[in-house]
């Protein structure tokens, strides 16, 4: 590239410049639509290019179709064929000076493990709410290389989609925006880095406005959600939220001792790759319904699944429901509900019915309103069950069949939960009581309940560099 003069005509934006320039080791641009999000990814994956020699950096959409007609497309009619050439075939660019941008999409979870071994100094994600969790954290792992440059995952979405919630919590709700913040290590991060949510607004995007100004009027015509998460970049609601009965403060409650006369069971949805979710579930005397522990882990076989399931329970268990696909006999002769069994977890067949099971979830979660206007639902979750709280909310429909939820999303949880409340009567046939149904514990048990101490698992202002 010596002797040649490259004129590079983007001129970024505030928001877009916030975005270049950020030193966190992640970051996430985003909120409403029309930001110049996409855009941006694709300036910032193109000046590490150029600027570093032997740079591998990675872009990720979601399905192939997304990746074509957005980042590909846009790319190719931006990028400088002085400096880089594009492999069709392998959807790569390659640079001059040795640094090469790839294009990849990752449909399912298990793609993830394409890239085993792989090492990237840049990793893009363009609509990261489209992205699981398992996918993300996966990919986290695979930032590393030998040059001593600042690795950074930056990441640009809307509100919305199957890791809607995920996503609001790794990045909005760590605190203010514009900050730079050091969040508290997680099991899987015992070193994390710093994070940085940099909002976007269509006012922003003044190009955009400019060239199209019916844009933000055709915004402004949709219906109350879309118009909050796609004009407002609204993140407590989104569109296409499959439960939007759930309220936290209503549905989650702290931990309590359950009396000893409650019936209690177990529900498993099977997992190796993916996580296997077990929920223990407890029914109190005027059919309320707890659920009050969960295990949630990746990478345990059906053995050590049921010997996890034993190790976490010292009460009775009426019964357990597991997921129907496990009765099915491996090579060996021995189907995984089997295995379970011979291991000390006597299980049951879940129902298959998805449908009647999403509809059974919405009358559990139905908010109902006391003589004393009290807001109470039957199903209440303890503070200690994070990873359905987490995944719950966040779950979206299908939009090809609006009936059920979109199966790529996070779904172990509330498949385990579908299995639960599909073992019960339908509680509609039960008139709800008043909203203090646990006040009768103490008469039924000498015990009286009491709250257990919740778990507890520096932030800087950002300068331009």
């Amino acid at each position: 590239m010596s002797g040649t003069t490259i004129i590079n005509e983007y001129k970024p934006q505030t928001r877009q410049y916030l975005f270049h320039t950020c030193p966190a080791d992640e970051i996430l641009y985003g909120g409403a639509a029309g930001g110049g999000k996409s855009e941006a990814l694709l300036e910032d994956a193109y000046k590490n290019a150029t600027k570093y020699s032997n740079c591998k950096i990675i872009m990720f959409r979601r399905t192939f179709p997304d990746l074509e007609r957005s980042l590909i497309l846009r790319s190719r009619e931006k990028y400088d064929l002085r400096l880089a050439k594009y492999n069709e075939s392998k959807r790569r660019w390659t640079f001059a000076n040795g640094s090469i941008i790839e294009f990849a999409y990752m449909d399912k979870e298990s793609d993830v493990f394409n890239y085993q071994g792989a090492e990237y100094d840049f990793i893009y994600w363009d609509e990261l709410t489209h992205f699981t969790e398992t996918q993300y954290r996966y990919m986290t792992s695979r930032l590393r290389g030998k040059q001593k440059i600042k690795r950074q995952i930056k990441s640009a979405t809307n509100p919305g989609g199957v890791g809607h919630t995920w996503v609001k919590s790794r990045f909005i709700d760590v605190g203010e925006s514009e900050k730079i913040h050091k969040p508290l290590p997680t099991e899987d991060e015992q070193k994390p880095g710093t994070r940085c949510f940099i909002p976007a607004k269509i006012h922003d995007n003044q190009e955009l406005l400019n060239n199209d100004p019916d844009y933000l009027r055709r915004l402004e015509s949709l219906p109350t959600k879309e118009r909050k998460q796609l004009l407002e970049g609204d993140w407590d609601s989104f569109s296409g939220q499959a439960f939007d009965e759930w309220n936290k403060e209503i549905h989650v409650i702290k931990p309590f001792q359950i009396p000893s006369t409650w019936k209690r069971f177990r529900t498993v949805d099977y997992g190796r790759t993916a996580p296997f979710c077990c929920l223990w579930f407890a029914i109190d005397q005027d059919y309320n319904l707890y659920v009050y522990k969960e295990s949630y882990k990746t990478g345990l076989d059906a053995v050590d699944q049921a010997k996890e399931i034993v190790s976490m329970t010292a009460e009775k268990i009426e019964y357990t429901i597991l997921d129907s696909a496990c009765w099915i006999k491996n090579q060996y002769g021995e189907s995984i509900a089997e295995t379970y069994e011979n291991n000390g977890v006597p299980v049951e067949l879940a129902s298959k019915d998805r449908l009647n099971g999403k509809d059974r979830v919405h009358a559990w979660l139905k908010v109902h309103e006391d003589s004393k206007g009290n807001r109470f639902s039957k199903l209440k979750v303890f503070s200690n069950c994070e990873n359905l709280i987490r995944t719950l909310p966040s779950l979206p429909i299908d939009e090809r069949r609006p009936e059920d939820i979109n199966t790529d999303a996070e779904d172990h949880a509330y498949d385990a939960l579908r299995y639960g409340v599909m073992s019960r009567p339908d509680p509609r046939t039960f008139e709800p009581i008043e909203s203090n149904a646990m006040s009768h514990i103490k008469t039924v048990d000498n015990n009286l309940p009491h709250a257990l101490q919740d778990n507890d698992d520096n932030n800087y202002s950002w300068n331009d560099l």
